[in-house]
């Protein structure tokens, strides 16, 4: 998977990059994914090296209002800019337009479709750091902040050539001298308000990444350190990358609600059918379990026709339930009601049919897992014949989701968008409609 489909970049966008381990070459590896169908404009609001300039096509030195008004056509011409200040003359480095020019130059190239990549603070070539007081330099326009971190630090000691300003770690984090950095540490930083959450505007996105994701024990401390960081509301999801490969995207790892839809009326059954026991828990009950065991969050549960005995039976269990009034126009109308639950933060969503016992947590931890490395907009279940359930939809398709009308669900998106098949058994077709389907399930 490439990073812009990683990180949900479109055209237009402003990105700032904080952190350390691999801010440069992610950069680098987002322009020659978006170059040439996309304008891509680079610049920083510190300073950049002065080898960085043969990241883009050209090098233009902002100096005055009248370089900005060429920059729409500029970026018409050019696949890539790079925009800097002068030569810094302390250092061998080239120092961040002027703040007032680049205020106007940055919304201006957005707005002619370009991706804006901009450099927000300095780490030196480490892979962790904690910032400084005077970083970072976020202007309050941007859309996304990337903070990225290296797993190869993950075992080396604090004061180590890894980490760029120990110091400020230590304090940060309240370690001691010689600590050796374990997954809990990168985390905390990430998620802390002083830390790679310092100065990221209020209405900015959040996405890491976790990069040098280059064995199976950095992937494993990656996905332990992509659970602790996503109890952070602030943040939409962690990405384990590998950005100086091709396809450098490994994982992708965000939040995934469970909406259970069980707001039929149980017209062919004669009863609430969702109350109906199997292997000694409610139909219900165990659509809920099998959400949660397969680590969905957050889950809910959309009621419809026998919505107060089903949400006695649902008891203390900890899920989000709503009630959709408008159940009786059809299967739509509870998506819609589930929809409304989710918050933005939500990447994805498995949604789940209450009358299907055989559903368990090991289908849908797969399809989470299959979307984790693909983002593809639909994953579904394959049986070799049709498609079954539950069906997983990413946040790309909740829009056209929540425009379904009628007794139809989501599978009327199938063709509009590319669906990711996961191949399975019978169990993801087997629903339950009437009595004799629930004596013919038990006696299998």
């Amino acid at each position: 998977m490439e990073l812009p489909k990683a990180l949900r970049i479109s055209p237009g966008q402003i990105v700032a990059f904080v952190g350390a381990g691999g801010k440069s070459t992610s950069i680098r590896r987002l322009i020659e994914e978006l170059t040439p169908k996309t304008p891509v404009l680079i610049t920083t609001t510190t300073k950049l090296a002065l080898d960085q300039i043969d990241l883009a096509v050209q090098h233009i030195i902002l100096r005055s209002k009248e370089d900005v008004r060429l920059f729409p056509a500029l970026l018409h011409e050019q696949s890539s800019v790079i925009v800097t200040g002068e030569r810094w003359s302390e250092e061998p480095k080239w120092t961040a337009p002027p703040e007032d020019l680049l205020s106007a130059l940055l919304p201006l190239a957005a707005a002619s479709g370009a991706v804006v990549l901009i450099e927000a603070d300095g780490a030196r070539g480490c892979s962790l750091k904690a910032p400084a007081e005077h970083e970072p330099v976020i202007p309050q326009f941007v859309d996304l902040v990337v903070p990225v971190m290296g797993l190869d630090v993950i075992g080396a000691k604090l004061e180590g050539v890894l980490v760029y300003r120990p110091e400020l770690v230590k304090t940060l984090l309240g370690l001691h001298k010689g600590h050796i950095i374990l997954p809990a540490d990168p985390a905390r930083i990430l998620a802390h308000e002083n830390g790679a959450l310092k100065a990221v505007p209020q209405g900015a996105q959040v996405r890491v990444i976790l990069n040098k994701a280059e064995t199976q024990k950095a992937v494993e401390q990656g996905r332990e350190i992509a659970e602790l960081t996503l109890k952070t509301d602030r943040i939409e999801s962690v990405i384990l990358a590998q950005v100086q490969q091709v396809d450098p995207v490994v994982e992708v790892h965000g939040r995934i609600a469970g909406i259970i839809l069980a707001g039929g009326g149980s017209r062919r059954f004669g009863r609430p059918k969702l109350l109906e026991f199997w292997d000694g828990e409610a139909l219900i009950q165990r659509s809920v379990r099998a959400a949660r065991e397969a680590g969905l969050d957050p889950i809910v549960v959309v009621l419809g026709a026998d919505g107060p005995a089903v949400r006695d039976a649902l008891g203390k269990i900890p899920i989000q339930i709503t009630s959709n009034p408008d159940w009786a126009e059809g299967q739509s109308s509870s998506v819609r009601a589930g929809l409304k639950m989710l918050a933005p933060n939500v990447d994805g969503a498995v949604f789940l049919l209450a009358d299907m016992p055989l559903v368990d947590a090991d289908l849908v931890s797969t399809m989470v897992e299959t979307h984790r490395k693909s983002l593809e907009p639909i994953v579904a279940p394959w049986t070799g014949e049709r498609w079954g359930n539950p069906v997983l939809f990413d946040r790309a398709t909740f829009e056209a989701l929540s425009r379904i009308r009628g007794d139809q669900g989501g599978r009327t998106l199938f063709k509009k968008y590319s669906v990711e098949a996961v191949p399975w058994g019978q169990s993801a077709m087997l629903d339950i409609d009437t009595p004799d389907d629930l004596d013919t399930f038990r006696g299998r």
